[in-house]
């Protein structure tokens, strides 16, 4: 047995450090599941040559197996009246990240404030993510991001957590497998994680039977697809024109309330409606010497106006509705006095506003789709051969841009068939040799091929459990072909339990909502390779 093959006993400080003997090789199983744990399990007995070391095997004492430490968690001593074994589990001591307790962002939390939750969401990209995650960690870990990672996520809640469960949920956030050398956290995109297996599964070449289950309950061959939703600030009132914006004709007074006595003079202004179906209000000023006005949208006289009053005040005007998006032109024209009014003591006059009034502004209204920044749909080519199926709509609160909305429901959309294999592993015709435990890992995609099913798929490695390399026993590796793995659905719905469980304890659920995913056919294979 080599020096990776060994099991090293120490302890934290590192002062003490022996190899176990006599632990019973059957019994040691090597877990690892993708954004999740990793572990060691073991039974070893206590014997005359072992006694010190079994007696110094105890919870918090490090493991090192293959170069990464182990974090003895759980020990079950036993004795049956001839023998006294230990049942001993360790988990990866990246897991230990999870004893660092990540502060909420008070900071940033306001009181009163206007905007309302659903505004106020900050958006991060993963770097920043990550940063808040692990500064004045006192543990000792750090981490590195390997691959592109070019999107900003609106976080719903930053802080409040430990740091498992903050790594996890970035998992899901960012999209991320994130692998752990010792206490270093690699984050990885998938392109820079998966590597291609040097032993594909081949039937009739390296492997003799398969069992290969098709499910299509799950497929679904159209989606529709929305962006984030317009606000408040960006559709109501959302481009106020004061009078230093407008554009003049003629001589105008500039201070206090502007205004002009010259007949034919107008102020005017060119209005950008970015949204369309909207509507233009004007703020009449009124005073005791105003006189008559003509307005126009477009070079088309809407109405004649007086801006007379005998007190000061202001009059909203809606002007104009249903504005198409583009550009649109207001313009207000001086006539001259108002018939009405008996006697002016001065020069009658058109009043525009104060500096600081605001004299227009546009709000949109909008319906349906329009309410949304942008609106996208796809239909896989898949559906000549599954038929017409609708997956649900996505509402997608990060996306602005019409093709990135595109791509995440492409992302979405399961239209594939899921796959579930099972078959043996013989090795290669040329070398007829048992497959090793290293063959496969953790990071590895496997090419299956199987002619007479019709089966040409890349498998992505999601789990794994070998036993020690000594002992000729299979690997079972967990894989799938589907975006939404078993794994991921099961770690959603315990992130969901947990988010209710706090709200419960909170006393208000506060308006919050969560959807508690279905669990549909695994799309997960599992194959034995022998040793």
């Amino acid at each position: 047995m080599n020096e990776l093959e060994s099991l090293i006993l120490k302890n934290r400080k590192g002062t003490f450090a022996e190899i176990l003997t006599d632990f019973d090789f059957g019994s040691f199983k090597y877990e690892y599941e993708k954004n999740n744990e990793r572990s060691i399990t073991f039974t070893i007995y206590k014997t005359s040559s072992n006694d010190d070391i079994f007696d110094t095997l105890l919870n918090e004492m490090l493991l090192m197996w293959k170069e990464q430490e182990y974090v003895v968690k759980s020990t079950s001593i036993k004795y049956d009246g001839a023998i006294v074994t230990n049942e001993v589990t360790a988990k990866h001591i990246f897991m230990e990240f999870q004893n660092h307790y990540i502060q909420k962002d008070l900071e940033n939390e306001e009181l009163n404030s206007e905007e309302t939750e659903e505004d106020n969401k900050p958006t991060m990209t993963l770097e920043q993510y990550l940063d808040f995650g692990f500064k004045n960690n006192k543990l000792g870990f750090s981490y590195e991001i390997v691959g592109e990672f070019d999107e900003r996520i609106a976080i719903d809640e930053l802080g409040g957590k430990n740091g498992m469960e903050f790594l996890t949920e970035g998992a899901e956030l960012f999209n991320y497998t994130y692998f752990a050398d010792n206490k270093k956290i690699y984050i990885y995109d998938d392109e820079s994680f998966y590597q291609m297996s040097d032993l594909p599964l081949i039937y009739k070449y390296n492997s003799s039977e398969v069992q290969a289950t098709t499910s299509t309950t799950d497929v679904r061959t159209y989606i529709q697809g929305y962006g984030k939703k317009k606000t408040k600030t960006e559709t109501k009132n959302y481009n106020p024109v004061k009078p230093p914006d407008l554009k003049y004709s003629g001589t105008f007074f500039k201070e206090g309330t502007w205004r002009t006595q010259v007949l034919g003079a107008s102020y005017s202004k060119e209005l950008d409606c970015k949204w369309g179906n909207e509507t233009l209000t004007w703020s009449l000023k009124k005073l005791s010497r105003g006189g008559l006005l003509d307005v126009y949208i477009d070079n088309v006289k809407i109405d004649r106006y007086s801006c007379y009053s005998h007190t000061a005040r202001t009059e909203s005007i809606v002007i104009a509705r249903n504005l198409s998006k583009g550009k649109h032109t207001f313009k207000a024209v001086f006539v001259g006095p108002d018939p009405e009014v008996k006697e002016y003591k001065t020069a009658a006059v058109m009043y525009v506003g104060t500096e600081k009034s605001t004299t227009l502004n546009l709000t949109a209204v909008l319906k349906g789709s329009d309410v949304y920044h942008t609106y996208a749909e796809y239909e896989s080519p898949n559906v000549e051969t599954f038929g017409w199926s609708e997956a649900p709509t996505v509402f997608d609160d990060n996306t602005l841009d019409k093709d990135e909305l595109l791509e995440t429901i492409k992302a979405r959309l399961n239209d594939q068939p899921t796959v579930e294999v099972s078959t043996n592993h013989l090795g290669s015709m040329e070398e007829k040799r048992y497959i090793q435990n290293d063959d496969i890992k953790e990071n590895h995609m496997i090419r299956f091929i199987h002619q007479p099913l019709g089966y040409n798929l890349d498998l992505k490695v999601v789990k794994i459990t070998e036993s020690h390399p000594i002992v000729n026993e299979p690997v079972e590796v967990d894989f799938s072909n589907s975006p939404t793995d078993i794994i991921k659905i099961q770690q959603n719905i315990n992130r969901n339990i947990k988010k209710v469980n706090n709200l419960v304890r909170g006393g208000s659920f506060g308006g919050s909502s969560f959807t508690m995913p279905r669990l549909a056919s695994d799309s997960i294979g599992s194959v034995l390779i022998n040793e």
